[in-house]
């Protein structure tokens, strides 16, 4: 029997194991930052004193079991919010997203999907979006170390919102129309969702070269840049 079907507490469970996979594995994501709820499943978290709102697309909360966040930076996973209640509500394909904010910077520019491909050098790229205001790159090969039972084929994103450098994941089980096409439109939903729900602020910028020196100065707390690979 699948473990995204018929037990609906099932598939929270596989997300937990997925998710301590990547908090062993992937150790900026937990270490050094503080829990951020007890509540399960959350519509919308607030980071960085309002400056970032993240929130997942309909049907899907912000697992507040597994939020982290503090001063270097923040962790967000998001699933179906009937997998972390419960409860019954919205159907939606089972999915892991996962948001990561680093603090704000004065010297921001938003990486291109170039980059974010280079950063993920052991897995193969293969559809690279430069798109308005987000870089989103589809990989063939590695998502299956991030999610038990999940496709090989998954998807990433990198934007700036307030001058904080955002990380986007998007990991599907085996075999999900989320792992293929339709994954490029939920990823897309929730970088428009953060840009919506996150105030507008007073715009910083800077050059290509600025932004590659604090991606460099900030890789040491999370390995491979804002795009850590859980493997």
């Amino acid at each position: 029997m699948s473990i995204w079907t018929f037990d609906p507490m099932t598939p929270r469970r596989a997300l937990r194991r997925g998710l301590s996979l990547w908090c062993v594995l992937a150790l900026s994501g937990c270490v050094g930052v503080e829990s951020g709820a007890s509540d399960d499943a959350l519509q919308q978290v607030s980071l960085f004193k309002g400056e970032v709102v993240v929130a997942g697309p309909r049907g899907y909360c912000v697992d507040g079991a597994q939020l982290r966040r503090g001063p270097f930076g923040a962790f967000v996973p998001i699933a179906s919010c009937e997998s972390l209640s419960g409860q019954a509500g919205i159907g939606v394909e089972p999915v892991l997203m996962t948001v990561s904010v680093l603090p704000r910077q004065d010297s921001r520019a938003m990486p291109d999907a170039a980059e974010i491909a280079a950063s993920m050098a052991a897995d193969k790229p293969v559809e690279m979006i430069d798109g308005d205001g987000v870089s989103i790159v589809h990989f063939a090969t590695g998502g299956e170390r991030a999610l038990p039972g999940g496709d090989p084929r998954y998807w990433r994103a990198g934007m700036i919102v307030n001058g904080h450098l955002l990380g986007l994941a998007v990991y599907a089980p085996k075999d999900s129309p989320l792992a293929g096409g339709q994954g490029k439109r939920l990823i897309s939903d929730l970088a428009e969702g953060l840009r919506n729900r996150s105030p507008q602020m007073r715009a910083v910028t800077s050059s290509r070269g600025e932004a590659a020196a604090v991606r460099r100065g900030m890789a040491g707390w999370l390995p491979g840049g804002l795009f850590p690979n859980p493997g």
